[in-house]
């Protein structure tokens, strides 16, 4: 017996069909645009940036600049004030310290001690030594402090700051001096400082330079200054020989003998340099294996 299937059916849908359906996506189409354009407006919502008239433009530059943008020919410019003058910074380098000195130390049984070792008392006094140059009432003073102190390690206290016998500055100067120190060491603590022994008498030497006159250059009387006046200070020096090894932390060599010569080089301490000339208290050395020389002050030799 033989399967009877039903025939199959094929319909092509017309033209009329298609244009019915494309119609009604024309018109969805539309109705969205439609919305698109109309709900900004309606919303008060701005897709894009109006453009700008020029009093918008004016005013957006006085908001930006709180200037306007150009003088007008009937409003006269009006000149900027004068800036204030910068204040003067403080004559670099005016205070000089040296190496620390140990003049005697005692052992925990009061016992003097006949070598004493290196104490390091640089590590918490070096800081607070060099800002004795802003202590009030000195801004004018210049010559030589010999500044000594006594440490306790056992009781962690400074004891006893007192001027030595080659200081050189007025007693006002002094008594200034002594009191800006004392109120800086007050609340210094020895503990951390490397030492052997349990009390230390010590002293540094700190020299104040004279301030720098108004144009930049060492007042009269000044180490340097007259040869900072003539330009051939540096070839009337007169010869000498020797070797001197730094004292200060960091000695600038300068090209001529005066402070605001030019700087050449930094030598650090305990650098070994030979001794070529002398010009008042400055010394021309040689600093390196090359033989190149300058001029340095004298205090920062050792001289």
């Amino acid at each position: 017996m033989t399967d009877k299937r039903p025939p199959v059916k094929v319909e092509v849908p017309g033209s009329q069909d298609d244009s019915v359906k494309f119609a009604r996506v024309g018109i969805i189409a539309l109705i969205g645009f439609a919305i698109g354009i109309a709900w900004p407006r309606l919303a008060g919502v701005k897709l894009v940036p109006s453009v700008p008239v020029p009093a918008a433009v004016e005013a957006s530059a006085r908001e930006l600049t709180g200037a306007p943008l150009e003088n007008k020919p009937n409003e006269p410019a009006v000149p900027p004030a004068p800036s204030a003058a910068a204040p003067e910074k403080p004559p670099a380098e005016r205070l000089l310290v040296s190496d620390v000195q140990v003049a005697s130390c005692r052992n925990e049984h009061g016992k003097r001690v006949q070598t004493c070792d290196r104490v390091d008392f640089d590590r918490v006094a070096r800081e607070h030594l060099r800002e004795l140059a802003t202590c009030p009432g000195t801004e004018d003073a210049a010559g030589v402090l010999s500044l000594g102190f006594d440490l306790d390690f056992e009781g962690d206290k400074i004891k006893n700051i007192q001027s030595g016998k080659s200081t050189s500055l007025e007693q006002d100067s002094v008594d200034r001096l002594l009191g800006c120190a004392r109120e800086r060491f007050a609340n210094v603590s020895l503990q951390g400082v490397p030492h052997e022994q349990a009390t230390y008498s010590l002293y540094y030497r700190l020299e104040l330079l004279a301030p720098a006159g108004p144009s930049g250059k060492p007042t009269p009387g000044e180490p340097g200054a007259a040869a900072a006046a003539s330009a051939g200070a540096a070839e009337e020096a007169t010869p000498a020989s020797g070797h001197a090894i730094v004292s200060w932390d960091v000695a600038l060599v300068r090209a001529a003998p005066a402070r605001d010569g030019e700087v050449r080089a930094r030598v650090l301490a305990g650098t070994r340099v030979v001794v070529t000339g002398k010009s008042g208290d400055w010394f021309r050395i040689k600093y390196d294996a090359r033989g190149n020389q300058g001029w340095v002050y004298r205090t920062s030799i050792g001289m």
